[in-house]
């Protein structure tokens, strides 16, 4: 076709791109493009590895080799040039994903984002189980309306698409630039909602933080049964209905972690915590898992949580146990569950995503966690006591 040149490079593209980047922006050597259209691959990149070190020097932090395909491209296209690419969802929240997210959107204006709501469609003929997004980008162009599109990823099924604000998509507020994408036109209004919330956890005066106890590192303190020099370790296995129940039998996992100075830093005072677990899948009926460890529930001064469990604290202690209980029903809410699916795109709910939620006011939190302990825990009474308690939130 005419204006067209085709050459094909048998490298690297990692430091093929980073070396056309280091010759300067307007180096007549460095390769600059119209349009990028990419299928990159994806696996995690550590910290002190080539790829992360090649891409530092040009000024690119991230994570994974699909962001840095991706953030390499978009640096060498020309203004107005266009970039279009199926990646992973992930990158649409969570810490590790920040830099990349501010890399696009203050170098491009998001035209189309496409969300294939299968994960096990797409890409079935290579037995991939990953939720996937097609994302099409202008570079430098002026930021308007996106389109939100979504199929299933089978290929048969027909495209629903609609306009909305880049707005309602990238909150202006939101310093960690979390993509909301909002597929169904009955849910345009949960961001509002849960937005208009009077509080963050620092107004509530609580933490969320991931559990401390990384098993492989503590292994030989590791014990499957508790014994008189142990104190209990929480698993996700030990979170059901609710609630908390240890040990668990014939578990694969161990019950307890040995109490000595080397453990002491993984420790915290019994109390009464909101406990999350960190994975959960889409397929799942809830993506946030909410339990509440009540004081009494276990024999110890002291209990351990494992990595794999977010714990709500406060100052490294545990939570007046109405306030306990009132942060878990409105995790376990209906409305929460629908906002954190529309910019989650992973099995992991970090402590992150945890924070950057908004909360009901101290007073409603407390009036709501008084309501929860005397109810039945299933989900239409959840839903009833965050709507009498948090009128904001009504009307889903």
């Amino acid at each position: 076709m005419p204006g067209f040149k085709a050459e094909e490079l048998a490298t690297d593209f990692i430091e093929w791109g980073c070396d056309q980047l280091g010759h300067g922006l307007f180096d007549e050597e460095s390769a600059r493009f119209e349009l990028a259209i990419l299928n990159p691959p994806y696996r995690k990149l550590n910290s002190g590895s080539r790829e992360r070190r090649l891409l530092s020097k040009v000024g690119i932090e991230t994570t994974n080799l699909y962001a840095a395909f991706v953030a390499l491209s978009l640096r060498m296209l020309v203004a107005g040039g266009q970039l279009v690419a199926i990646t992973p969802r992930s990158f649409c929240n969570g810490p590790y994903f920040k830099a990349f997210r501010r890399e696009l959107f203050q170098n491009a204006a998001l035209r189309r984002i496409h969300v294939f709501e299968a994960r096990d469609k797409a890409f079935r003929d290579a037995e991939v189980l990953q939720e996937n997004v097609v994302i099409h980008l202008v570079k430098g162009a002026a930021q308007g309306d996106v389109a939100i599109a979504s199929s299933t990823g089978g290929g048969e099924d027909p495209v629903r698409e609609r306009a909305v604000a880049f707005s309602t998509v990238v909150f202006p507020d939101d310093a960690n630039a979390f993509v909301h994408v909002v597929t169904d036109e009955a849910d345009t209004t949960v961001p509002t909602r849960i937005n208009s919330l009077a509080d963050t956890l620092v107004q509530l005066e609580v933490t969320a933080s991931t559990g401390r106890v990384v098993d492989f590192r503590a292994r030989e303190h590791l014990r499957q049964d508790p014994g008189p020099d142990t104190v209990p370790l929480l698993y996700p296995m030990h979170l059901r209905g609710g609630r908390v129940q240890w040990p668990a039998s014939r578990s694969r996992k161990p019950n307890a972690i040995v109490a000595c100075d080397a453990t002491r830093p993984l420790l915290l005072p019994n109390g009464n915590y909101v406990l999350v677990k960190r994975f959960s899948a889409k397929e799942e009926r809830r993506r946030i898992v909410a339990t509440v460890l009540q004081a009494d529930d276990l024999p110890s001064e002291v209990v351990a949580i494992e990595n794999h469990v977010n714990v709500f604290h406060r100052r490294n202690a545990g939570l007046p146990l109405d306030l306990a209980w009132g942060i878990a029903a409105y995790l376990n809410s209906t409305i929460v569950d629908v906002f954190f699916r529309q910019f989650n795109g992973h099995t992991q709910v970090n402590a992150t995503d945890l924070r950057s939620l908004r909360y009901p006011s101290t007073d409603q939190v407390v009036a709501l966690g008084a309501a929860a302990q005397a109810a039945p825990h299933d989900q239409n009474s959840i839903d009833t006591l965050v709507d009498e308690h948090v009128p904001e939130l009504v009307g889903l």
